[in-house]
């Protein structure tokens, strides 16, 4: 008799098998979901410029700035005397001199930088491994880049 109970009693036996709509019950994973490759430095960052995204922001005055590892310089808006430059005239979007420090390869102490003004147009030649590091008026961290 139990073995009849079991016969009788199987699921396919009272309920007719459950067949979805074509689309319905299947599960679909949502974009925000779907795995995506992990983000790297590309290959052309030849100064590791996002290495150092986190400096953005941030007064020069807390950065030890001949610590960071390689070649870099700092421009920061300088004014001279010989410009005629007034800051509430809109001719100049931009000062148009940058003081500039260069700063020796793996050199901390000791004089580390070399600094100068410059016209903006007549930075230097451009150098991939060299960090560039430019401020604003006030001191604060406004980009970052390789050249």
């Amino acid at each position: 008799m139990l073995l009849s109970a079991c016969s009788l009693g199987g699921p396919g036996t009272y309920y007719p098998e459950y067949r979805p709509a074509p689309g319905q019950g299947q599960y679909v994973r949502p974009v925000w979901l779907a795995p995506q490759p992990t983000p790297m430095i590309p290959p052309v960052d030849a100064c590791n410029s996002q290495t150092y995204a986190g400096l953005l922001g941030q007064h020069e005055g807390a950065i030890f700035i001949p610590g960071l590892p390689g070649r870099k310089r700092v421009l920061k808006p300088a004014f001279t005397e010989g410009f005629d430059y007034e800051p509430t005239s809109s001719l100049y979007d931009n000062p148009p001199v940058l003081e500039v420090r260069d700063y020796l390869p793996s050199q901390v102490l000791y004089a580390p930088a070399i600094t100068t003004v410059s016209d903006r147009i007549n930075l230097g030649p451009y150098e991939e491994d060299r960090l560039t590091i430019e401020l604003n008026q006030e001191g604060y961290v406004q980009e970052i880049r390789c050249g």
